[in-house]
């Protein structure tokens, strides 16, 4: 994935993770790691990963959507992240976006589709005009994977503006993790916070 704009973002390196957590605690069995994945995607979203089965606590949610801290409703995924913490010792949030979303295509050409128009204004209102103005001379298909690239981050800062969040990550208890799913080849690339763009694990 093409480098990405380092000025979007307010995430600061030391709180991102990387592949290693995983491969070095393969054999792990405590449900530590809670995934956030799009509900367009067909399959199990943690079947891409190395981690042993019942590893991962899965939420779907229309593009891996988060509502920041200050803009709650019925719709929101926040209820069951926090439900998520609560039953388990969550050491790692994964954000995980795939290239063929359906629900992001969607929204650029249908932008009145009923039923997801708060979470489509959030969209919007974080999104497209600053990847516009980041990326002003892609073609259709790069400023998609862009925007699936950006969209990914910016629910990670949204995840980062929760209190219950931020306090787990300022006391070192908490990683985050960014991926995108090649739909194609399943291949996963891993956010690299370091060199601001997305490298296959």
């Amino acid at each position: 994935m093409n480098q990405l704009d380092f000025s979007l973002h307010h995430l600061p390196v030391e709180h991102f993770g990387t592949a290693n957590d995983f491969l070095a605690s393969s054999n792990c069995i405590e449900r530590d790691t809670l995934m956030i994945a799009c509900s367009d995607q067909g399959v199990a979203p943690d079947h891409v990963s190395f981690a042993k089965p019942g590893r991962f606590f899965v939420i779907q949610h229309l593009a891996s959507s988060i509502r920041p801290a200050n803009d709650r409703d019925e719709k929101s995924a926040i209820a069951d992240i926090e439900f998520a913490f609560s039953q388990h010792r969550i050491k790692h949030v994964i954000i995980c976006g795939h290239t063929g979303c359906g629900v992001i295509r969607n929204w650029i050409r249908c932008p009145d589709t009923p039923g997801v128009s708060g979470i489509r204004a959030c969209f919007e209102k974080s999104m497209l005009k600053s990847v516009d103005q980041a990326y002003p001379g892609h073609s259709d298909e790069d400023r998609i994977n862009a925007l699936i690239g950006e969209h990914t981050l910016f629910q990670l800062q949204h995840l980062c503006s929760h209190a219950f969040i931020r306090h787990k990550l300022e006391a070192g208890k908490l990683s985050l993790h960014a991926w995108v799913v090649n739909d194609n080849t399943a291949r996963v690339s891993a956010y690299d916070p370091t060199r601001g763009c997305f490298t296959f694990i």
